[in-house]
């Protein structure tokens, strides 16, 4: 991702920010600068890492925890028909449900803590990243598997060598899809029975009339987005050098 893309679009979000706090002149909108000194502010007090830290740990274990199973159930549902025709018609019917409906479910089932607001996340991740996941491994070329038979390929070789570097342009796709989405049910979540994370931050600033300390909220949280895609992207590239290599001159 360019540095000159966020240069860009921040101007093209400052540009009609200005505008519409000199037009309103009111708290409710106040001008980026100062929210941006706020920014500052929070950091040096600290506060505000707190909230940030306890929502990152929610979404990266609501992220690891739907690949640890959307991973191998999705292998095993592009390899063997039988697991295919089992979970398919399960998660076909859960996929359109939205995911921030199921959150009351959560909270009685899981309690208010840390585990609903991971597990909504999770929830949120795994439909997608086990469809995507077994469709690419439907699509590996048949002649593979074949021949990583004819060599006695182990389990292991298979799985490494042909099933992995196939399944993981679909992982990095649906994480990048999912980030915004599983960012947006958590700062929901975080405002049911919590003290902490950016969620809870932004709407207690809101319901304080504190509108300066609401929008430095949504910066940070925005922040934490941009922190998550790119890490993603830099995973990415650790993990699928051949995406390196530039592709040839099109006439």
């Amino acid at each position: 991702m360019n540095k000159g893309y966020f240069l860009k679009g921040a101007l093209i979000l400052l540009i009609p920010w200005y505008i519409i706090s000199f037009s309103l002149s009111m708290p409710i909108v106040p001008f980026p600068h100062l929210v941006l000194k706020e920014v500052f502010i929070e950091l040096l007090r600290g506060q505000v890492l707190i909230h940030l830290f306890v929502s990152l740990y929610r979404v990266l274990s609501g992220i690891l925890l739907a690949l640890l199973i959307a991973i191998p159930l999705g292998i095993l549902m592009g390899l063997k028909n039988t697991t295919n025709k089992l979970f398919t018609p399960i998660i076909y019917l859960f996929q359109p449900v939205p995911k921030i409906a199921l959150l009351p479910i959560f909270l009685v089932l899981f309690g208010i803590g840390d585990l609903s607001k991971i597990l909504i996340v999770s929830t949120v991740i795994f439909f997608p990243a086990v469809l995507m996941i077994k469709d690419s491994v439907s699509q590996i070329n048949y002649h593979y598997l074949e021949l990583s038979k004819a060599y006695n390929l182990s389990t292991k070789q298979v799985l490494s060598d042909i099933i992995l570097p196939s399944i993981l342009p679909s992982i990095f796709s649906t994480l990048r899809i999912s980030v915004g989405i599983s960012l947006s049910v958590l700062f929901f979540s975080e405002n049911f029975a919590t003290e902490y994370g950016i969620g809870y931050y932004i709407m207690n600033s809101w319901i304080m009339v504190n509108y300066l300390q609401m929008y430095t909220g949504i910066v940070f949280i925005s922040l934490l987005g941009i922190f998550l895609y790119k890490s993603i992207e830099i995973v990415e590239k650790k993990m699928m050098p051949w995406k390196l290599i530039a592709p040839s001159n099109r006439s």
